[in-house]
């Protein structure tokens, strides 16, 4: 019984000594993987490397996938451009819409969306501001705010993409290239084409075009009547705000600017709703038969 003390004393001084001599590490940040890195790595699954061309952008080498034309005669090239995040596997419809394109006798090229990144001023605004202040940004801004810098950021990789794609292109004189961009990367193609590059773009087919910045969308009406290539301009009645909020000014911008090529056409609902990329599928096809 007596050395029951002197055996929990000497345990006590070696926890004691144990836990001096260890050194504690705080657990290291492990960044999440990008979207763009887990898109790419789903590509990699479901389709075989012969289903990719590579264009070298900033001397990095980026996959394009790419199907060829399936019909009895080629009648044209059509550059996809999904939205922000968005994959051409999912089920979002870029996947059909490419097979089915390549049914009605065009080449498709889908681009990649580039790695996103919200941009760190949104954050030092958000702890800078005071409340007040903070409530009455959400309660003006109709759309979800996105820095400035953010969507530059992104365009600019966007269009460097597409340029390095299109000089890859070996057209012919007769043949038409059309541009399908979906979302925020419609926006930022819009503004590009608006400034009347020296390119060649025969069609632009924008769906649900946005751009999430309350003060760079609201001049989206404006440069979507500026684009040289004629305009197919397609909408969901359920659609995001900041699409819906400028359906309107688009026609009266187009008028003003004497757009005669611009169309606009509504789809009913969603656009996740049952057989809605076979009704997107007719749109384009005989948007494009006009060419």
């Amino acid at each position: 019984m007596k050395g029951q003390p002197l055996l929990l004393s000497s345990l006590l001084v070696y926890l004691v000594l144990t836990l001096v001599s260890t050194q504690t590490f705080a657990v290291e940040h492990v960044a999440p993987i990008a979207k763009s890195e887990v898109i790419q790595s789903d590509l990699d699954y479901w389709f075989a490397s012969d289903s990719f061309i590579t264009i070298k952008d900033d001397e990095r080498e980026i996959p394009v996938l790419f199907s060829e034309y399936m019909s009895g005669s080629k009648r044209g090239i059509i550059v996809m451009l999904p939205g922000i995040g968005q994959s051409s596997v999912q089920g979002n419809g870029l996947s059909y819409l490419r097979e089915a394109l390549n049914d009605d006798g065009y080449d498709t090229y889908v681009i990649p969306s580039p790695s996103f990144n919200h941009g760190p001023d949104l954050m030092k605004d958000a702890i800078g501001g005071t409340d007040d202040e903070m409530k009455d940004k959400n309660r003006s801004a109709s759309v979800p705010m996105i820095s400035e810098t953010a969507l530059n950021d992104y365009k600019t990789e966007l269009v460097a993409r597409f340029s390095a794609l299109y000089k890859t292109l070996a057209l012919r004189d007769n043949e038409h290239i059309a541009i399908l961009a979906f979302g925020n990367s419609a926006g930022l193609i819009t503004e590009y084409l608006a400034t009347l590059p020296n390119i060649r773009v025969d069609a632009l087919i924008t769906v649900s075009a946005q751009l999430a910045n309350p003060n760079r969308n609201k001049h989206l009406p404006a440069s979507l009547s500026l684009v040289s290539p004629a305009l197919l301009d397609v909408y969901y009645s359920y659609d995001n705000p900041a699409v819906l909020h400028t359906i309107k000014d688009r026609r009266r911008w187009a008028k003003r600017n004497s757009k005669y090529d611009y169309r606009q056409r509504q789809l009913f609902g969603q656009h996740t709703q049952a057989r809605q990329h076979q009704r997107l599928r007719k749109e384009l096809s005989g948007f494009l038969r006009q060419l």
